[in-house]
């Protein structure tokens, strides 16, 4: 790198996502001499960022937050937004911007361009909600969705950037959209795993579980699961079904608390929350489930893998990738209650198919998960930027 001591600002939606999907990476880039701060917007769950806080406290991490939140669509927030970014920017003067989460990438792009920041990453972790399948889109939906088409070709036109992408699918559709070419997309399959926190895990040792690990937002596929579950519960004595994740998020697609309640109270399932340390669960789960209708490479599904679980998710971007159909768990079509609740009543039923999709999917996350290889690969993309600059 032709840069001594080079600055390295992420910007992303909230500093929860940062924490869980990004905090390693920043972590290693100052290992490597990089001075890290983080800018993030607003939070979307009160109860996560609070804990996200806590660690880049701890961590050491520089963080200043502006007041954009990731739904938000209010003209005048949105440029306030966007001129305290550029004010802290000009301030902090980064020799590369490293942007995740569809307002960060939106935003962090425009700022990195207008204040002619040297090297941007633009990390696609999933195309975000105005491109989530959730049947016939709205007028307004379609309207935001055109001008964050136009903002993003402005942005995504940086004369010195790389665009990671965690599928094949969004590389697809970010070229055919315009908005980049093959020389500067680098496919890295998700944020990693650290292989080892999970080692020594073992579907002899797991419970009758299943674990569906989200936020809890209609675009998972929360509501498909719990009614697939009520069409099974019966059926399977003794299994429990399990939600992890926050409520109340400031999300379109949010599940209320007051809902969650009902489904517990009916016995459909269980909600445990925002939980802090996923990795017990998962060491207990016999079976994870994500119906999600849309994901960039899911970190829970490679957890997952990591941890030796059965896999039930959508044929759909992301999931799909995230597992080896028929080996290392099984593909249902989104929104598909039916074939969903069959799969659960497959994979309950099954010990032995249990056993075999657990040590695949952990001999899957070996080979393409491991946290170090994304770390390396990424700083490499780094390394390439400023070169240049």
């Amino acid at each position: 790198m032709n840069v001594s001591e080079p600055r390295v600002l992420y910007v992303i939606n909230n500093a929860a996502f940062f924490v869980s999907h990004r905090l390693v990476l920043a972590l290693e880039a100052r290992r490597r001499g990089f001075k890290v701060s983080l800018l993030s917007g607003q939070a979307g769950s009160e109860t996560m960022e609070s804990s996200a806080e806590s660690v880049l406290m701890e961590a050491g991490i520089r963080h200043i937050r502006v007041p954009f939140t990731s739904a938000g669509v209010n003209p005048l927030h949105e440029l306030l937004a966007l001129a305290c970014m550029i004010w802290h920017v000009l301030r902090l003067s980064p020799d590369l911007i490293h942007c995740a989460s569809p307002k960060g990438l939106l935003y962090g792009g425009l700022v990195a361009r207008l204040c002619r920041t040297p090297a941007l990453v633009l990390a696609v972790s999933g195309m975000g909600f105005l491109h989530t399948d959730t049947g016939k889109p709205s007028l307004s939906r379609r309207a935001i969705a055109a001008i964050y088409g136009c903002l993003a070709r402005f942005a995504y036109g940086h004369p010195n950037v790389r665009v990671i992408v965690q599928n094949r699918d969004d590389h697809a559709q970010l070229v055919a959209a315009g908005l980049t070419n093959d020389r500067a997309i680098r496919l890295i399959p998700g944020s990693g795993v650290a292989l080892q926190d999970y080692a020594g895990t073992h579907q002899d040792q797991k419970e009758q579980l299943v674990l569906l690990p989200a936020r809890m937002l209609y675009d998972k596929g929360v509501a498909e699961f719990v009614d697939a579950v009520r069409s099974v519960k019966s059926a399977l004595p003794g299994w429990r079904f399990l939600l992890a994740g926050a409520a109340g998020y400031n999300n379109p697609s949010s599940i209320s608390a007051d809902q969650l309640g009902r489904w517990v109270a009916e016995g459909v399932v269980e909600w445990a929350g925002h939980v802090d340390d996923m990795r017990p669960l998962y060491a207990r789960a016999a079976i994870v489930c994500l119906p999600s209708y849309r994901e960039g490479m899911p970190k829970a599904l490679l957890e997952a893998a990591a941890a030796s679980c059965a896999v039930i998710t959508t044929d759909t971007v992301g999931c799909r990738e995230a597992i080896l159909p028929g080996e290392s768990g099984l593909l249902v079509p989104v929104r598909d209650v039916p074939s969903l609740a069959s799969a659960l009543r497959t994979l309950c039923n099954d010990s032995p198919l249990r056993e075999r999709f657990g040590a695949k999917g952990r001999e899957l996350a070996v080979e393409r998960f491991g946290v170090d290889a994304v770390l390396n690969q990424t700083m490499t993309i780094y390394e390439e930027l400023l070169q240049h600059v």
